[in-house]
């Protein structure tokens, strides 16, 4: 069962994303038009201070709000390792920087519409750093800590509304369990 693509023509280019009409031409010879998105990909990553995990709270303008997530960001080149992105992304999100990177798994959040990769972390033996915001939400975001054991709950009972931050605690509570 193979598609191809026929054609591929970019609509539209952004900052961190590319709209592109896409032809693909199915097995049985159909021909189907779909929106697609370009991402280059991003990482998220679960901040383990002790019983606590930090989080932080920034608007976000396609939910129209704030949300309560794990720091994230977007990978700054196809060259750059995830792991240097997650480390950049917590010295500019709460300020710490991880002793430790744990690889969680790296998942596709949407792939209905876009090539957006995102590569999940636990942070743990965090250090303090200076925080270094990048952009205008960050610049007004609180950080949160929260009880380990509350986030898991809030992530199990729907509270969190963040995919990737109910993603990587769930299966942070999966792996604490697994090793009793």
């Amino acid at each position: 069962m193979t598609f191809e693509i026929v054609r591929s023509t970019v609509r539209a280019q952004g900052l961190i994303l590319d709209l592109l009409d896409v032809e693909l031409r199915s097995p049985d010879g159909r021909t189907a038009h779909r929106d697609v998105v370009r991402h280059g990909g991003g990482v998220g990553i679960l901040p383990i201070d002790g019983e606590d995990v930090v989080l932080i709270s920034q608007y976000r303008a396609a939910v129209g709000g704030p949300l309560l997530e794990i720091p994230a960001g977007k990978l700054d080149s196809a060259e750059e390792p995830p792991e240097e992105a997650a480390g950049r992304e917590l010295e500019e999100e709460i300020g710490m920087t991880p002793g430790r990177l744990i690889d969680l798994f790296p998942m596709f959040p949407s792939p209905g519409y876009t090539s957006e990769v995102i590569h999940l972390y636990a942070a743990a033996d965090l250090r303090p750093v200076e925080r270094r915001p990048d952009g205008v939400e960050e610049d007004h975001a609180h950080i949160v800590r929260v009880g380990l054991d509350d986030a898991i709950a809030r992530a199990r009972s729907g509270q969190l509304e963040d995919a990737k931050t109910r993603l990587a605690l769930l299966l942070w509570s999966v792996l604490r369990d697994d090793q009793g």
